[in-house]
């Protein structure tokens, strides 16, 4: 072929199977496109779209990173602690917002199923990013149930306003809100300080950087006084509810009043302890804590004792509550 044609197709004499520089024109593409033409006339404007294609690569990639590592960008990284009571008072002062079915469903269970509660953890932790509740209906439906309660016993075994308000005051901010706060504190302290794990592994055996319960998991004071609360529950229904429907039985002076009365009690701390077994043991961070049923043989032996004895706890306690 000779030069001339080479040159006729815009091909170098030296390497024909390669276009001329000055031959990769505008006026030579075959398109006729003024965008595709002006940037491929235009370097510059070609360089600034692979920029940002690289820039949104990029984000991308780091997206995806984080979807394995949700505590990392997330409320935990804001200090989740610092957030989530106040979102816990707001939606207070907002009723359409409070979903007491969820926490109907949830009593119903903690009675008669409690891990079928705390298996809905992982969806909560999925969905919202965190461990506690961000609802406070499950809070005042038992208070509600314990005000009743204390209004019951006030009109039985203490008329009058002034003590029915005391009553209420006492079973509902002491025996209920200052000792959970308590014993939650101490639940917190435990769980971060001996029970979390440091290194948490799969069952491969290595080390699961990719899930979001990884160690730099925060398990937030809320979520103790929410387990606090679940326990407590039975203890409403044992010693709130079912006591004040047998005290006239468990305040006889003998022996089958005192076995009753102190059964009723060790059954009703010792579910306390194992529901909230359930709630630290639910969180896959958290080791060792089979420590927290520990109290259950002292109570045990403490119940054997007093009943030999013949100490009736209920008859007890309800004389120092109402004289």
């Amino acid at each position: 072929m000779s030069t001339n044609s080479l040159q006729g197709l815009g091909l170098s004499s030296d390497k024909p199977f390669l276009p001329r520089v000055n031959s990769m024109t505008a006026s030579n593409l075959p398109l006729g496109d003024e965008g595709l033409t002006r940037n491929a006339s235009s370097p510059s404007i070609a360089s600034s779209s692979f920029s940002n294609f690289a820039k949104k690569a990029k984000a991308g990639r780091s997206k995806y990173h984080n979807l394995g590592h949700p505590g990392r960008h997330n409320s935990f990284s804001r200090s989740s602690n610092a957030f989530e009571i106040p979102v816990f008072f707001k939606r207070l002062l907002r009723p359409p917002t409070l979903d007491f079915e969820t926490a109907m469903w949830e009593i119903f269970y903690l009675i008669i199923q409690p891990k079928r509660v705390y298996k809905s953890l992982y969806y909560h932790k999925q969905t919202k990013n965190r461990w506690a509740r961000d609802d406070p209906s499950f809070v005042l439906l038992l208070t509600f149930f314990i005000t009743i309660s204390a209004v019951a016993w006030g009109l039985v075994y203490s008329p009058g306003a002034l003590s029915i308000l005391k009553l209420i005051g006492y079973m509902v901010v002491v025996d209920f809100l200052v000792t959970g706060i308590v014993i939650a504190s101490i639940g917190w302290v435990l769980a971060n300080c001996i029970f979390k794990n440091r290194h948490l592994v799969s069952a491969s055996g290595v080390s699961d950087i990719t899930s979001p319960f990884t160690d730099d998991s925060a398990l937030e004071w809320p979520y103790c006084f929410d387990v606090h609360c679940n326990s407590y529950l039975v203890v409403w229904l044992c010693l709130y509810l079912i006591q004040f429907i047998l005290l006239p039985l468990l305040t006889l002076s003998n022996w089958f009043s005192t076995l009753i009365g102190n059964t009723l009690y060790l059954f009703s701390l010792s579910y306390y302890f194992v529901i909230t077994f359930y709630g630290y043991n639910a969180l896959p961070f958290l080791s060792r804590t089979e420590l927290i049923l520990l109290p259950i043989p002292v109570l045990c032996v403490l119940w054997l004792v007093l009943t030999l004895l013949g100490f009736n706890v209920a008859a007890y306690l309800s004389d120092v509550y109402f004289n």
